[in-house]
């Protein structure tokens, strides 16, 4: 868990929608009223070596408080979260329209997305700065700086269809454009280069386990993004040696387990939307895949799940594992974690996110080896990631058939881990929810776009068609 920051105060540039992110007890900004407030404190104090602690509390805090918000959105355009509530914008979503920039719930997460990425370049240079002075007190701060960093740039590659970046407060960035979004992979892998240099030479197991894990996770994502874009349906599966390199040195350093690093929120730093307050106390939104304009509260309608009486929350999940043919264990698991209100997600509001794990790991390892006709390969890592879960029985190879089993493990490995858009529209598809019309039915790899707060305040971004 994130120990994050306890008061964030935004401030918007005058031309780029970027937001600043402001640490308590470290940054504050001007009152509109004139009055001594001891906690506001000048941005320059951020050049001072014992900030850099919080610094990067804050970085985390900004990231977790952007992947909170932006799953809610990503998630019910995908076949995980389906619309049970009153706002419309989440039923846009539903019915595949990803690419409205003023759908109200994209573009209040596109501004929690653009802070954390500014914040956590800001981080990293002026922990950088530390460092390179002889001053930094801890340098596991910068490692940490440098992970967060990644992680939000990672993010953005696989939600969006393009994005704004800008190292300046007030200057207008332009856009990276949609054919340039997979060069955000290569940014994050550069920090994680750094990182994993600093967590080696202070000797951190923990942190050389999270930022190898996360260089295999950016490393085989741009591989992916490349089946996206443009789309390939013929030869969907991915395959990056650096990926698998990655792949295998975390798992090395893991060295056994159900290794999983994740990202919770905290009460005091949560925004809105929140996935877990949308989810599971304002019940907006509810875990599976009920058809469209159908009033789902059966035991037959949904693909995953069996809702209560009133359709609106899960009442068990019933999607079978395909081996034994009987109801997924670690679907199970992912959505009572997320997805029912409970003591693990904070009284249902403050839902953990799993950046990367083991699972992942060896998911990069199986595909890879599929892509390259390597079928035993392929098996011995799924059953790598079934025997993480004893009641699992092995994978024979055969039935299902591997590429079905891939589809199978990734769904239930990576649900609602952000993931599950690419892989909808690479192995064909399609949510229930979709209308026949919709953009993501009749234009597969459309994402996320450059949102209205964005377009507004900027001038370099211009009008754009719906998507492609």
């Amino acid at each position: 868990m994130i120990t994050s920051i306890t008061k964030i105060v935004r401030r918007r540039r005058a031309a780029g929608g970027v937001l600043v992110a402001v640490i308590a007890g470290v940054m504050g900004c001007n009152s509109f009223l004139d009055v001594d407030n001891p906690n506001n404190v000048p941005e320059d104090a951020l050049d001072n070596p014992a900030a850099a602690a919080s610094i990067a509390n804050g970085s985390g805090g900004a990231v977790t408080r952007a992947l909170s918000g932006m799953l809610a959105p990503y998630s019910t355009l995908s076949d995980e979260l389906t619309w049970v509530g009153s706002r419309d914008a989440y039923k846009e979503l539903d019915d595949g329209t990803p690419s409205n920039p003023s759908n109200e719930f994209t573009d209040a997460s596109y501004a929690y997305i653009s802070e954390a990425r500014y914040t956590a370049d800001q981080a990293v240079q002026l922990l950088e700065k530390f460092d390179a002075d002889g001053t930094l007190p801890a340098r596991v701060d910068l490692a940490r700086s440098y992970l967060y960093a990644a992680i939000i740039y990672v993010s953005i590659a696989d939600m969006f269809d393009d994005f704004v970046i800008s190292s300046t407060k007030r200057d207008a960035g332009d856009p990276v454009g949609e054919q340039n979004m997979g060069t955000l992979y290569d940014k994050a892998v550069a920090y994680l280069d750094k990182g994993l240099v600093v967590a080696t030479a202070i000797n951190n197991t923990a942190l050389r386990q999270q930022i190898t894990a996360m260089r295999a996770r950016a490393k085989f994502n741009k591989a992916i993004w490349a089946k996206v874009n443009p789309l390939n349906t013929a030869q969907p599966l991915a395959n990056d040696a650096g990926a698998v390199a990655d792949a295998q040195a975390a798992l090395t350093l893991i060295n056994g387990g159900d290794f999983k690093f994740k990202l919770t929120p905290l009460a005091q730093t949560t925004g809105s939307p929140v996935i877990g307050n949308d989810l599971n106390n304002r019940v907006e939104l509810r875990a599976g895949d009920g058809p469209l304009q159908v009033r789902c509260n059966n035991a037959t309608c949904d693909r995953y799940i069996v809702p209560n009486a009133a359709g609106k929350q899960v009442a068990s999940v019933k999607y079978q594992d395909p081996v034994n043919n009987a109801v997924d264990p670690v679907l199970t698991a992912a959505i009572t974690e997320c997805c029912i209100k409970g003591t693990q997600n904070g009284n249902g509001d403050l839902v953990p996110m799993t950046i990367v794990s083991a699972r992942e790991m060896y998911l990069i390892l199986a595909e890879a080896a599929l892509a390259q006709g390597n079928t035993a390969g392929f098996v011995t890592n799924i059953n790598a990631i079934r025997a993480l879960n004893p009641g699992l029985q092995p994978y024979n190879g055969v039935t299902p058939a591997p590429r079905d089993m891939l589809i199978h493990e990734r769904l239930v490995n990576l649900w609602l881990q952000g993931r599950r858009l690419s892989d909808m529209y690479r192995f064909g598809i399609k949510s229930l929810e979709w209308a026949a019309t919709s953009i993501a039915a009749t234009k597969p790899g459309c994402f996320l776009p450059i949102t209205t707060t964005e377009r507004l305040s900027n001038p370099n971004v211009q009008p754009q068609t719906a998507c492609r």
